[in-house]
C-alpha cells in the first residue's frame, strides 16, 4: 500500500507543476466579492460540461486510484466513466434524477436512488457524488461555507462534515475551472485527490444509453 501511495503522490505533484507551468499570471482584482459575483454567474450558468482527469481514494483500510470522464448533461442528469478503480477494471455510473445506474467492468449492472451508496457498495469509495458535481466547476453549493482566494476564486469550503482545498485553477475561456482539489473527511478517515487535465464547458459526448431502464438489473440501496 506505502508504494502506491507513493505513486499517487507523485502522480499529483507532477500535475501541480504542469498546471502551475500551463497558468500565466494574471492580474488581482480590486474587489475579489464582484470577482466571484462573475465567476459565479458563469459557472452556474454551465448546463453541461466534460471533466477528464485522475481521482485517488484513500480509505483507512485502502487506497485506489482511477482515470475518469465526467460529462454533466443538466436537468439532474450526468454520467461518470471509471477506468481501473482499486483494481476492478472500472466502471460506468449514469444518474438521472434519483435514480443511479452503475455497471462495473465485468458487466454487471447495479441500481437504486444513492450514486454515493453504489460506489461505496462496490468499491468501497466514500464519494459524496451530490456535493461532487458542485466542487467540480468550482461552487461551494447551497450549504457550503466557502473562503476565497485573492482572484475571488473558492479557496476552501466546508460541507456536512467535507473539507475541500482548491490548489489550483486553470482558464478556460472566460471562466476559471479547478485543475486540482483535495476532498477530505476526518470523521470517516477518507480523502480524496482531484486532477482535471482536460475542460469542455460544453458536453459534446454521444447521446445518452437507455441502459437504466433494463429491468435485470438487480437493485442496491433502496
Amino acid at each position: 500500500m506505502m508504494r502506491r501511495l507513493s505513486r499517487i503522490a507523485v502522480l499529483f505533484a507532477c500535475t501541480t507543476l504542469l498546471a502551475a507551468c500551463a497558468s500565466g499570471p494574471r492580474s488581482v482584482p480590486d474587489d475579489r466579492e464582484a470577482a466571484w459575483s462573475d465567476q459565479r454567474q458563469r459557472l452556474e450558468a454551465l448546463t453541461g460540461w466534460r471533466a477528464e482527469g485522475r481521482l485517488a481514494v484513500q480509505t483507512r483500510d485502502d487506497a485506489g486510484n482511477a482515470n475518469f470522464i465526467w460529462i454533466e448533461e443538466g436537468e439532474d442528469r450526468f454520467r461518470l466513466r471509471l477506468e481501473g478503480p482499486l483494481g476492478q477494471g472500472g466502471g460506468r455510473l449514469l444518474v438521472n434524477g434519483s435514480r443511479a445506474v452503475l455497471t462495473t467492468g465485468d458487466g454487471q449492472r447495479y441500481a437504486g436512488p444513492d450514486a454515493g451508496r453504489l460506489l461505496d457498495d462496490l468499491y468501497g469509495w466514500d464519494i459524496p457524488v451530490a456535493g461532487l458535481r458542485q466542487w467540480l466547476v468550482g461552487l461551494p453549493g447551497g450549504d457550503a461555507d466557502y473562503e476565497l482566494d485573492r482572484f475571488g476564486r473558492i479557496a476552501a469550503l466546508d460541507w456536512r462534515g467535507w473539507h475541500i482545498e482548491y490548489r489550483r485553477y486553470r482558464q478556460v475561456g472566460d471562466i476559471d475551472l479547478p485543475a486540482t482539489l483535495i476532498a477530505t473527511r476526518a470523521e470517516s478517515g477518507t480523502e480524496i485527490r482531484v486532477a482535471i487535465d482536460q475542460w469542455n464547458p460544453e458536453s459534446d459526448d454521444e447521446s445518452p444509453s437507455d441502459e437504466e431502464n433494463d429491468s435485470n438489473i438487480p437493485l442496491m440501496g433502496g
